[in-house]
């Protein structure tokens, strides 16, 4: 989760400085957010709520209140790729490139 919200900064501040276009997809910082959490939920101690320290509430409430740090950054995300655009112009043009052309999977089978 820090990887990608890490990344995601790093993605805003270089779109801020070169005012380039930002690529169609940003890093998945909610879903990692989510794994995280689902991960700590499995943990036997959260299960049996036999949480001792105050070290493992800690981190269970930072993992939850990235959700809010998370959400702003997917709306200046957006708002960023909205005013210098995003690489290949849309995300669905951007798609399109790897996308093969069925004439061309039948010229290169045949070949």
């Amino acid at each position: 989760m820090v990887g990608n919200v890490i990344l995601f900064f790093s993605v805003l501040s270089s779109a801020f400085q070169l005012k380039k276009p930002l690529p169609p997809y940003l890093p998945p910082a909610e879903k990692s957010r989510q794994r995280l959490v689902a991960a700590l939920k499995d943990l036997t101690i959260v299960k049996e709520r036999r949480v001792q320290s105050s070290r493992q509430l800690l981190y269970f409430a930072y993992a939850l209140m990235m959700r809010g740090v998370i959400a702003e950054l997917e709306t200046l995300g957006r708002t960023v790729q909205e005013a210098f655009g995003v690489i290949g112009g849309k995300v669905g043009d951007f798609e399109s490139l790897f996308i093969a052309d069925n004439n061309e999977i039948r010229h290169e089978t045949s070949s």
